[in-house]
């Protein structure tokens, strides 16, 4: 299993960013400590709110690219885009064959590890302009 801890490495500067990243984290975390405790009903429920919560902060992230005339606006959202697609086949996943252990094991994987990698380098980048801009 990849790590869920959050750390001050992952930090961008950029407040609400951060706190939404955490949130994440933590719901990871609550995901796969339910799996391991085998509730299915809040697995689902959490399986959803994960889903509704990264499409508001990334919401929240394209704003502040709009608003501030990012010059890697198209790259950043389409870092957006495919996550958001592998969510999709994710929840077509768990309708057809519920919360087995690899799935749950395999999102975690999947979640952490693009998160961790865009948050470094993609996130990042975009508040160091923010900073740069305020």
């Amino acid at each position: 299993m990849v790590n869920i801890e959050w750390n001050d490495s992952l930090e961008t500067g950029v407040e609400i960013i951060d706190d939404q990243h955490k949130e994440i984290f933590s719901r990871v975390d609550t995901l796969v400590n339910l799996s391991e405790e085998k509730k299915k009903k809040e697995i689902e429920k959490m399986l959803r709110f994960l889903g509704g919560y990264v499409v508001e902060h990334f919401s929240a992230e394209e704003e502040y690219m709009i608003d501030f005339n990012y010059p890697e606006y198209d790259f950043h959202k389409e870092e957006h885009m495919q996550f958001l697609k592998s969510y999709k086949v994710l929840m077509k996943e768990y309708k057809k064959k519920g919360a087995t252990p690899a799935m749950i094991n395999d999102t975690q994987n999947k979640v952490i590890s693009w998160l961790y990698d865009h948050i470094m380098r993609t996130d990042k980048n975009l508040a160091a302009f923010l900073k740069s801009r305020a």
